[in-house]
């Protein structure tokens, strides 16, 4: 565990230092400010985080890539990577550690938007039990990001292609949904069997499980899948770096 954080440390270091960091801070705090005060920060409207929860997914699926791209990919790039497969690291010490680094600043990312939240409380008084779902989403939705955007930094020691590939497939993950209800409900392939496509591509969607928690609804299902994706993601990480071992 020691070595873990070691290399967490040194993350979370590099993070804090890189401009890359900081203009994805900036972008992610322009889309939610203009969606706060486009949706939120309105006459009439409810005093609560859910529309930003809900529409944090379209911020996040882009700059979450910007974020990782480099993380496994500068490593090849710069030949650190030989360097430290001869240190008593081993491949999952590397990947967790990576991952810890990626997701501490990804919550200091997400715990910006209190700003929004201490705005609205000088107007009103949100449901903290909400917040509280909202973002604890918002976190196992980073869980989730994080991981895909290290699989594919793992990938290629190219920056720019991991993070085209991470932005492509959680793009597909995002918007989706929008597309679900003109899919057709089922696709027979046997006689009597038939694939429920409708139902695999909804419950594949980011927006459906997101959506819960921004109502304030904590389901063990909706954990499972943010986690359960982010552990198939971590584990196919963790294949690619032992299958680089031995090229």
């Amino acid at each position: 565990m020691g070595r873990v954080l070691i290399i967490a440390k040194r993350e979370i270091s590099s993070l804090f230092i890189s401009p890359i960091a900081y203009v994805v801070l900036f972008l992610f705090l322009l889309f939610m400010g203009i969606l706060f005060i486009w949706r939120i920060f309105t006459p009439g409207e409810v005093i609560e985080l859910r529309t930003l929860t809900l529409f944090s997914r379209f911020a996040l699926f882009f700059v979450v890539p910007l974020l990782t791209m480099s993380m496994f990919s500068d490593e090849y790039r710069s030949g650190r990577i030989e360097m430290l497969r001869t240190s008593p690291l081993t491949e999952l010490d590397l990947l967790l550690g990576k991952f810890i680094g990626a997701m501490v600043f990804y919550l200091v990312l997400v715990a910006s938007t209190l700003l929004f939240l201490a705005i609205l409380m000088c107007f009103g008084r949100p449901d903290f039990g909400q917040i509280l779902s909202c973002y604890l989403g918002m976190a196992l939705m980073g869980c989730m990001f994080v991981a895909v955007g290290l699989f594919f930094s793992a990938c290629t020691a190219e920056q720019i292609v991991a993070a085209m590939a991470g932005m492509i497939t959680l793009g597909m993950l995002t918007i989706i949904d929008y597309f679900a209800s003109s899919l057709p409900r089922e696709i027979p392939l046997f006689k009597n069997f038939a694939i429920q496509i409708r139902s695999v591509v909804e419950y594949l969607t980011v927006g459906s499980h997101i959506g819960d928690f921004a109502r304030g609804s904590v389901e063990l299902g909706n954990i499972v899948y943010f986690l359960g994706i982010a552990a198939l993601f971590l584990f196919w990480t963790y294949l690619v770096l032992e299958s680089k071992k031995w090229r």
